[in-house]
C-alpha cells in the first residue's frame, strides 16, 4: 500500500555506554507497564469503497497540533478496517461515554461485518460514521501516514467535530471504567489538550 514516507530519526542511533544498543523490554511486560497509564476511549470509523461502514476500537489518540487541528490515531497493520480507512482518505473518532462500555467491546472484539449491528450512525461528510451518543466526535481527512512496528499511524487534519458533552470512558489495566467529573471538578482547568512548549522538550 502506498503511503508518506516516515521522518527520519534525528541523529544516529542512540547507543548504550558500552556502545551497543540497548536490550527491548518483552511485549508483556510492555503492556502491564502501558496498562497503568489511563487513556480515554475512541471508536475509529470509516466507509469502504462500496459504502459499508467500518470501525475498530482505538485508545491511542492524541492531538497533534492546533495550526492546522491534528489528530493522530495508532491502527494495528493487522486491523481488518485500516485498508477502508487509507482507501477512503477520511476517517471520523467517536470519543466514547461512561455507559459505553460494550460499544467499545462490539469495535474490539465483534467480527468487522456485525459491528454495526444496531448501532444508530449519522455518516458524516469528509468523514466516517458518527455514533449516537458519542460524547464528542471530530472527522478528519488524511493527513499523513507512518509505520511504526506493528502499527501504522494515522494523521488526520480535522475538518469538522462537536463535544456533545458528558461523562468519559477510561481504559484502566485491561478494563473499561467510567469517568464520573464532578460539576466543579477541582483545581485549575484547561480549555484543551496542553501541549509541551519548545522550552519544555
Amino acid at each position: 500500500m502506498s503511503r508518506e514516507p516516515s521522518i527520519p530519526a534525528m541523529g544516529g542511533a542512540v547507543s548504550g555506554r558500552g556502545g551497543s544498543l540497548p536490550a527491548v523490554v518483552e511485549a508483556s511486560r510492555f503492556r502491564r507497564i502501558m496498562g497503568h497509564y489511563p487513556t480515554g476511549v475512541t471508536v475509529v470509523t470509516a466507509v469502504d469503497r462500496d459504502g459499508t461502514p467500518v470501525g475498530l476500537t482505538a485508545n491511542s489518540v492524541t492531538s497533534v497540533s492546533l495550526d492546522p487541528p491534528l489528530v493522530l490515531v495508532c491502527v494495528s497493520e493487522k486491523s481488518s478496517s485500516l485498508s477502508a480507512i487509507l482507501a477512503n482518505g477520511a476517517f471520523a473518532v467517536n470519543i466514547l461515554g461512561a455507559g459505553a462500555a460494550a460499544t467499545a467491546v462490539r469495535f474490539a472484539e465483534e467480527k468487522r461485518t456485525d459491528r454495526f449491528h444496531d448501532v444508530p450512525f449519522t455518516v458524516r461528510e469528509g468523514g466516517g460514521p458518527v455514533l449516537e451518543g458519542a460524547v464528542a466526535w471530530m472527522t478528519c481527512g488524511l493527513y499523513r501516514t507512518f509505520e511504526a512496528g506493528d502499527h501504522v499511524i494515522l494523521v488526520g487534519k480535522v475538518n469538522d467535530g462537536e463535544a456533545a458533552g458528558g461523562d468519559p470512558l477510561v481504559f484502566f489495566l485491561g478494563q473499561y471504567e467510567a469517568l464520573t467529573v464532578a460539576a466543579e471538578p477541582a483545581g485549575p482547568r484547561h480549555s484543551g489538550p496542553v501541549q509541551a512548549s519548545s522550552e519544555d522538550q
